[in-house]
This record gives structure tokens, sequence and C-alpha cells, in this order.
């Protein structure tokens, strides 16, 4: 099984989503970014990659979700 690894950090006032070095998403927020990596994670796990989300804050780099083990966030902005 291969891995998908997917990178969340901020760059000049916008946040990034990378995919094995090649930028894949940008955001105004991290909120926004962290929940695009995790779709994008989710769906790769459901392909059967180990799939995972790094989060870098402030030089620090933090497991923020993992496939198989953290459940899928509520959409942003979307109510029932």
């Amino acid at each position: 099984m291969s891995s998908a690894r997917y990178f969340v950090f901020a760059i000049d006032q916008q946040w990034l989503v990378s995919l094995d070095g090649a930028l894949i998403g940008r955001h105004e927020g991290r909120r926004e970014a962290l929940q695009s990596a995790i779709v994008m994670a989710d769906l790769m796990g459901s392909m059967r990659h180990d799939a995972d989300v790094i989060v870098e804050d402030d030089g620090q780099l933090d497991i923020a979700w993992t496939y198989g083990v953290d459940p899928l966030p509520a959409r942003v902005g979307v109510t029932p």
C-alpha cells in the first residue's frame, strides 16, 4: 500500500496544500486549507492508500488528521 501525505502550510498570508512536493491547493485561511487537505486524504484513503494530513504552525509539524483514525470534520459553511 502506498502513502499519501498532504502538507498544509502558510506562505505570504495564504495557506497552501501540497502532495509529493506539488502545490495542489491555495486558500485564504488555515481552516479551509485543512478541510481541503482532509477531503483529498480521505479520498486517497478510500482507494487503499495510507493517508494523512500534516500541518506546519510556527515551524512545528503536527499530524492533523489520519485516515481510518480521525473522523471527517463537518463541512465548512454547510448548515443542516
